[in-house]
């Protein structure tokens, strides 16, 4: 059976569902709740922390798209802040979005009583275990997707799986999972498991290029979330080219960058690695 009533109000009339079928006798059977993230992190969210506190068995899926993809792509709570949307313009007062993103994974931690994870599409095995673990648990259960939008995110079509992978890899979006029976200590129920390096700051890739001799090279680099937001087209003002002629002392490697302190930052300008259409640095 399925139901489907204004988006906001999936987990309160989940919680209406699950009371019933509770009387009869149905504790055993799974009951879903699903929406994107304008309905679970903004305008259902009252109702979603009303869920967890409940301790009802309903598994919530949330498609953590970071965008209101449904009404053109508007700024949200779930967008990464910089992010350039509707409402959320790039320009001289403003450079993208202000607010920091609101982290619907800890929220649900925070509540103490939900099984509670954050994967993608890209990570297979961690999502196949995840669902799960949370099917079998007897708690509500949080499964928070990142979800790529193509035309939002500027990114071609079939490269969802690619994109999860980059946001996983330079930490934008990790993989998380909590789950309240693993144990009694806060490290026992929480797991990194499945991220690139957890021994690291970051994970360290290998950028293929062409020198001035047209010689073919390679550099290994960190993999920071600023090479993520370099593919994403919501960054994309955020990001300006500097030729060779351009380089100079003060400007320092991004990983570098973010180990000085606020005041060693002064005058510096952090930069990435990048190749152009030629394949040169």
């Amino acid at each position: 059976p399925w139901t489907t009533s204004l988006f906001e109000n999936a987990p309160a009339m989940a919680m209406g569902v699950r009371a019933r079928w509770d009387q009869m006798g149905w504790k055993e059977r799974p009951l879903w709740c699903i929406g994107g993230d304008g309905a679970m992190f903004d305008i259902g969210f009252q109702a979603l922390s009303r869920l967890f506190a409940s301790g009802m068995n309903v598994k919530v899926l949330v498609v953590d798209t970071q965008v209101y993809s449904n009404t053109g792509g508007q700024a949200c709570t779930s967008g990464f802040i910089g992010q350039i949307s509707d409402m959320a313009p790039f320009g001289a007062a403003q450079r993208g979005k202000q607010e920091t993103r609101k982290e619907i994974s800890l929220i649900g931690m925070a509540h103490r009583t939900s099984y509670v994870m954050s994967g993608t599409i890209a990570h297979t095995n961690h999502l196949i275990e995840s669902y799960i673990d949370g099917l079998n648990s007897r708690r509500p259960a949080l499964f928070n997707i990142y979800a790529v939008c193509p035309p939002e995110h500027g990114i071609g079509d079939d490269k969802s799986v690619d994109q999860s992978k980059l946001a996983v890899e330079g930490r934008a979006y990790p993989l998380f999972r909590f789950n309240p029976d693993a144990g009694t200590t806060f490290s026992e129920c929480v797991s990194l498991e499945g991220n690139p390096a957890l021994d690291q700051d970051w994970p360290v890739y290998t950028l293929n290029y062409t020198d001035e001799n047209g010689a073919a090279q390679r550099m290994e680099r960190p993999m920071t979330v600023a090479a993520f937001a370099a593919t994403d087209g919501r960054f994309g003002k955020q990001f300006r080219k500097a030729p060779p002629e351009t380089w100079n002392d003060d400007m320092l490697a991004i990983a570098d960058f973010l180990q000085l302190g606020k005041d060693e930052r002064e005058g510096k300008f952090p930069f990435i690695w990048a190749t152009d259409q030629k394949n040169r640095l």
